[in-house]
């Protein structure tokens, strides 16, 4: 049976920073200072490394510390989410109007080869002779 947090007094200096961090009133680290698994644990007066990640009693801990951490990234700099999807947006344009400029640009390719090659035909049948030209008569 797993204890919940609020049981372990393990965690609970933990959780208390996590709070001063969010708060944004911590006690040992600057204000301000970005919510990590390793600055929460400095503000709660342990070491740098003693939140694991391999241990399952900080599971439920690191996932608060993550969800914390993403809500504070996004008071910082609000909109980045609609930043990068606009951003992912008008790469996709640029691939498709790329993609269109290259498409006009073998049509153009081709329409010169059949220019080209049609030319050379006309040329090839006026040298034979065999070209008659066509009056336009009107009709009556």
């Amino acid at each position: 049976m797993q204890v919940p947090h609020a049981e372990q007094p393990t965690l609970m200096p933990y959780y208390d920073a996590l709070n001063r961090l969010v708060s944004g009133k911590p006690e040992i680290v600057a204000p301000g200072t970005k919510i990590t698994l390793n600055s929460v644990a400095i503000e709660a007066g342990r070491s740098p490394g003693s939140i694991k990640k391999s241990r399952t009693v900080f599971e439920a801990l690191i996932r608060e510390i993550q969800i914390r951490a993403r809500e504070q990234q996004e008071r910082i700099s609000p909109g980045v989410p609609q930043v990068l999807q606009a951003k992912d947006k008008a790469a996709k344009a640029r691939a498709r109007a790329d993609n269109y400029e290259f498409k006009y640009k073998e049509a153009l390719a081709r329409e010169l080869m059949l220019l080209m090659a049609w030319d050379e035909a006309t040329k090839a049948l006026r040298k034979a002779g065999k070209v008659v030209p066509f009056t336009s008569t009107p009709r009556p």
